[in-house]
């Protein structure tokens, strides 16, 4: 737990301090970066990452693959969140700029999860939108091309593209937590390890 606060906080140090820079003159850009980026969304095929909850309502994030003028590369971006009903498999509408554009964005690792229970499955090549249970880079570069990014962009909350302008979170869990955590268990080894050390005396102790 401790490992994991010098790791937020780590993360949190890198966002604060990120450069400004622009994609188009310098691709080679460090994590977290704020970044502006002229080129042209697909309009088509999106990506949505199932399980997003905000104020207690399910949904998806919105990725849209979004092409960087004078380069092959492609960055997926997350326009944050869309609703999604999933008893009636309805979701929220959105439109998609299908022409040239300049983004200002954060640019960041891939969505990951502690926990992933089996694989994502392949996605659907003539069938769009997309609904992914996990992110899974390889399987969406299978589907728009070796060309898509390791990192993704977080397209900026104030962008009309951007579908609630929430702000993005660095890190769901602030450093702090895992300090109070490592206290816990910390706290337990010394009571149990206490509770061991009088029981083994007593039976030293018995005739």
């Amino acid at each position: 737990q401790l490992d994991r606060a010098d790791e937020k906080r780590t993360r949190m140090d890198l966002w604060q301090n990120a450069p400004t820079l622009s994609l188009n003159q310098d691709p080679s850009v460090p994590m977290f970066a704020t970044v502006t980026a002229t080129g042209q969304f697909d309009p088509q095929r999106h990506v949505l990452l199932d399980n997003q909850i905000r104020n207690n309502h399910p949904g998806v994030h919105v990725f849209t693959p979004f092409h960087v003028e004078g380069s092959d590369v492609v960055y997926m971006v997350n326009r944050g969140w869309l609703p999604w009903d999933r008893t009636t498999d309805r979701r929220g509408e959105f439109a998609t700029e299908d022409t040239p554009v300049t983004i200002t964005a954060r640019l960041s690792d891939a969505p990951k999860v502690g926990l992933q229970l089996g694989e994502a499955s392949a996605l659907e090549q003539d069938q769009w939108p997309n609904l992914m249970t996990y992110y899974d880079t390889e399987l969406i570069r299978q589907a728009l091309g070796p060309e898509v990014a390791s990192q993704v962009l977080l397209l900026d909350p104030q962008d009309p593209a951007h579908l609630t302008g929430d702000d993005w979170r660095p890190v769901n869990m602030g450093s702090e937590r895992h300090v109070g955590y490592a206290f816990q268990w910390a706290a337990i080894g010394t009571a149990v390890l206490l509770i061991w050390l009088i029981l083994t005396y007593r039976s030293f102790r018995k005739p």
